[in-house]
């Protein structure tokens, strides 16, 4: 079912030891995809674990039982398994330092788009002409909700360290370029990578344009 859908991604470490950011995209057997970015937020090796831990738990969920799952019983379905993967991580990191973890899911279902995010990461919808925030624009912010969607819109889901430093109308430009979506996620990482920051966090730019 890739075909109702492109999907670009890049990354850098930045001025980190650790990459913490870890992202994934899963469709289920009826062709709805998941696009998926936890951040462990610190810079160690716990952070990326409880990463790691949070985007497994994440898919493994949806690919198992979001088929079953009513459109109108979606924000309780996301709801869930985000607290599932963070009683996964919690189990899991125990001594040391604590991660605290900022995860979004978009779920790309039809027509709708169905979106939930806790933490840093920003997720957007550019709908040809704007670019629209989904969720409140504040640190550990949290978002439940949905939104339509029509042919051509790209939704973006960035880091905190990638929102922060690629200003929108950077974004706009690159999302309306004539560059595949591979292209348009690098070059939105690249314009991050050329502030050239002494202290950068993680970027991480996840891109999906929807088709049809």
């Amino acid at each position: 079912m890739t075909d109702r859908y492109l999907i670009g991604n890049a990354q850098t470490i930045g001025s980190r030891e650790i990459q913490n950011n870890v992202f994934s995209t899963a469709f289920n057997d009826t062709g709805d995809l998941l696009a998926i970015l936890a951040d462990g937020t610190i810079d160690h090796p716990n952070g990326r674990i409880a990463a790691l831990i949070a985007v497994g738990c994440c898919v493994n969920t949806f690919i198992q039982k979001s088929s079953s799952v009513e459109s109108r019983e979606t924000s309780q379905f996301l709801l869930d398994t985000a607290l599932k993967a963070n009683r996964s991580v919690q189990d899991a990191v125990y001594v040391g330092k604590g991660p605290r973890l900022s995860l979004t899911m978009a779920l790309f279902r039809g027509k709708e788009l169905h979106c939930f995010s806790v933490g840093l990461n920003k997720t957007f919808l550019y709908n040809g002409h704007n670019e629209k925030a989904l969720g409140a624009d504040a640190k550990n912010s949290f978002f439940n909700g949905k939104c339509d969607l029509s042919r051509k819109n790209t939704v973006g889901i960035l880091s905190a360290g990638a929102y922060a430093q690629a200003h929108p109308m950077e974004r706009i430009r690159i999302i309306e370029s004539d560059r595949d979506i591979f292209e348009k996620a690098q070059a939105i990482i690249e314009s991050v990578s050329n502030k050239r920051l002494a202290v950068q966090l993680s970027a991480t730019a996840l891109l999906i344009e929807v088709l049809k």
